[in-house]
């Protein structure tokens, strides 16, 4: 018997399958919710040839004709006079008549008129015999509750709504449970994000560094040494996290590396020993200055022609609009928002027109509903905006297509630093999914972290912030066996080793970082700065310290302080194959591992492998790779691996800590996004940003648009899910922020003096 598990609802037996009934008021809700109105038409399209048993294609040619209003107009195949309209705008019974009129007006024929909406239409009835009254037609209306009545119709509605909500609707669950949509597989934003990072880590692209210096560069406008205005690194890296509304601790090594570097000859940056900060040379200060006068007299040349472009069509329709550019400027916020990649693109490249129209409508439309102007004039405004923006996109004067591609190419490098909606959608989504079990690899160098500042709590903050972020973080008895075994081991190993020579340890700190235990490390540390009395008090922040209940104690202290789960084996229900835990342990021997740990390990990993199974991980209907990692720093295991299973087990269980820390934790957050593109879409401090950036990032995300525009929607998805996996493994990222223990950090620091 099959099963399909999909939303809401209880199970229902058709003939020898099993389906999900869907809860009707779940349908409803989830489908409300939406606002992208081609992802609505394909839905659409789908949901209804399972009902009416026909197929659909476009309208096609209505732009052409110089007709707008009238997007996601499509006709059955068999009958070309019988025209459907998907909409998902609120005012539904407006839109309706709106369409109906502009069918009329340019004489387009039709026998039966379809409207669709995900809105509940009011007095549908009534609605439809004044309708039929007025154009001598039958107007059919099929609004959410329509729909919502028919999603139990048949298997095939059922898999419409399950392929709909599986590939837009992502969920979001810390803080809170809230759900977004979005088409993640037709924008090519995540596709050219996700390839461009990893033939960044193959090859020798220097995109980040590239971010860097941008951003550094204009940090340091305004600096000048004879006034005693210089920034230090820290100064600099906090600017940055200013200007860009989240915390540049993605790009905190680069910067420290590029100071040093832009600081060379020939030298862009300064660097003046007595004032002990960074500033930018004469020369470069007079070239900024002479910029800003020039991006000053451009924006306000671009608001000047705007506004007369508005002035004109206004008068031309006879429309009173007290402050239209105001909408403009939200409309071009908006633009950037919801398809920057694609409208940055053709405004820098003049490539894929088409783009920009798929979603044109429905912004402008979106952006007027969300204005005070009022209802008997919006349609007649949207009218006019719509004209507005086409004039100023393709046939924008030499100031007007200047500010758009200054803007472009600030947008370009915030996209390039994950900061963009649909790439926060994807990588927060895919946190709500994951089911990582934490090595002590991880967990040792975190807990020896405790005495440190929050700042340089690299392994802390890491499994801190992956569990805020909704990331399902356990250990099963494996690790926790190992965890107490370890603590038992740096107790013995205090006693017999550094009890008796503390002296020897404290009289410098140099000597204190060479100890080999990071724990017994930490301790020393923590004395030094008379956090701890003596290794017992130092124990006791974890464990009893005869470690007469460690195991519960552990358990309790992981949870509290990481939200880390315990899983027994017993509950997972799964089986490992015996000859293939036999043939790994053998292997793990060979690679010097003592038989306690060979032993655990083979058992722990081919664990991994059968929850992956069992769990059908490998189902291609999602697009966010594997769910369930080993989070470890250790590679032994995982070349023994490759070694005796070769491709068996092709996609490895382990994830880089480095992987959780760039992509989930230090991303940039849904809410920082937000005010990252209100400030600069459209700003003068948008086009000042762009001064710095090279042609050459434009061009490489230009090449990667098109390589997404040349496949299919199902080659599209498997890349995705592909690239996913391999920056979660990928062992030679580079320019990334590693996860390094501060005093491993400090030592080779004081190595250099």
């Amino acid at each position: 018997m099959i099963k399909f598990e999909f939303i809401g609802g209880k199970s229902l037996i058709r003939g020898d399958i099993t389906l999900e009934f869907i809860d009707p008021e779940v349908f409803e809700y989830a489908l409300s919710l939406l606002d992208d109105g081609k992802i609505f038409e394909n839905f659409v399209n789908s949901f209804l040839s399972e009902i009416l048993g026909h197929t659909f294609t476009p309208v096609g040619g209505l732009h052409d004709r110089g007709i707008d209003g009238l997007e996601y107009l499509f006709n059955q195949k068999e009958r070309k006079q019988y025209i459907f309209q998907s909409s998902i705008q609120k005012d539904c019974k407006n839109k309706l008549h709106l369409s109906l009129k502009k069918l009329n007006d340019n004489k387009i024929r039709f026998d039966k008129f379809y409207f669709i909406t995900n809105r509940i239409f009011p007095e549908i009835d009534k609605e439809t015999d004044h309708l039929y009254e007025q154009y001598k037609k039958p107007i059919y209306i099929y609004d959410l509750k329509w729909l919502s009545a028919r999603v139990n119709h048949s298997e095939g509605t059922i898999r419409a709504y399950e392929v709909y909500i599986s590939d837009h609707f992502h969920e979001f669950k810390k803080p809170g449970k809230s759900y977004i949509f979005s088409n993640l597989i037709d924008d090519p934003r995540l596709f050219v994000f996700l390839r461009q990072q990893w033939d960044e880590s193959k090859g020798d692209l220097k995109t980040e560094e590239i971010l860097a210096d941008t951003l550094i560069l204009y940090c340091l406008e305004g600096t000048d040494p004879d006034k005693n205005q210089v920034k230090t690194n820290e100064e600099i890296k906090k600017d940055i996290s200013k200007l860009i509304k989240f915390n540049p601790s993605l790009l905190s090594d680069t910067i420290d590396k590029r100071l040093i570097t832009l600081s060379e000859k020939p030298r862009q940056i300064k660097y003046h020993t007595k004032q002990k900060g960074y500033c930018l040379p004469y020369d470069t200060r007079l070239q900024i200055q002479e910029r800003n006068f020039k991006d000053n007299a451009l924006y306000k040349t671009f608001k000047t022609q705007v506004k007369h472009k508005l002035k004109k069509y206004q008068g031309k329709e006879n429309i009173k609009l007290s402050d239209s550019f105001s909408l403009i400027e939200a409309i071009i916020n908006k633009l950037f928002y919801q398809q920057g990649l694609e409208f940055a693109d053709f405004v820098l490249e003049g490539e894929n027109q088409s783009a920009i129209e798929k979603d044109l409508g429905d912004i402008i439309s979106s952006t007027v509903d969300e204005s005070s102007v009022g209802l008997k004039n919006r349609e007649e405004v949207k009218s006019l905006l719509l004209v507005t923006i086409r004039d100023i996109v393709y046939n924008g004067s030499f100031e007007q297509k200047l500010f758009l591609k200054k803007l472009s190419n600030t947008y370009m490098m915030l996209f390039l630093l994950q900061c963009d909606p649909k790439l926060c959608i994807y990588f927060s989504t895919m946190a709500s999914e994951l089911n990582i079990y934490v090595g002590n690899s991880i967990l040792v160098p975190a807990l020896s972290e405790i005495f440190l500042k929050p700042i340089n709590k690299n392994h802390c903050n890491l499994l801190k912030k992956a569990s805020d972020l909704g990331v399902k973080l356990s250990i099963n008895k494996t690790i926790l066996d190992e965890l107490v075994s370890h603590f038992r081991m740096i107790k013995n190993k205090y006693e017999v080793e550094y009890k008796d020579n503390e002296d020897i340890y404290l009289s410098d700190e140099m000597m204190v970082l060479y100890v080999e235990d990071i724990m017994i490390r930490a301790y020393f540390y923590a004395k030094l700065r008379e956090e701890v009395t003596d290794f017992d008090e130092f124990l006791d922040k974890f464990v009893t310290p005869n470690m007469s209940n460690a195991e519960y104690e552990l358990l309790e202290w992981l949870e509290d302080e990481f939200g880390i789960k315990f899983i027994s084996d017993e509950s997972l229900e799964i089986q490992i194959n015996a000859a293939d835990e036999k043939l790994l342990y053998k292997e793990l021997k060979n690679l010097k591992k003592d038989d306690v740990r060979a032993q655990s390990d083979s058992k722990f990993v081919l664990t991994i492998y059968a929850i992956r199974e069992k769990n059908n991980e490998m189902d291609s209907s999602h697009i966010f790779g594997y769910k369930t990692w080993w989070l470890t720093k250790d590679v032994r295991t995982q070349r023994a691996v490759r070694n005796v299973f070769n491709d068996k087990y092709k996609i490895t269980c382990y994830m880089r800590p480095d992987f959780l820390l760039n992509y989930i934790s230090l991303a940039p957050k849904k809410r920082d996004i937000n005010d990252v593109y209100k400030e600069i879409f459209p700003s003068l401090l948008g086009v000042n940003i762009s001064f710095h950036i090279p042609e050459e990032v434009s061009g490489t995300v230009h090449k990667y648009i098109k390589m997404h525009a040349s496949k299919s929607p199902v080659r599209i998805k498997a890349a995705i899910r592909d690239l996913t996996d391999k920056l979660k493994t990928n062992p030679k990222l580079r320019n990334r922020k590693k996860v390094e223990h501060f005093l491993d950090k400090r030592l080779s620091e004081l190595k250099k003096y």
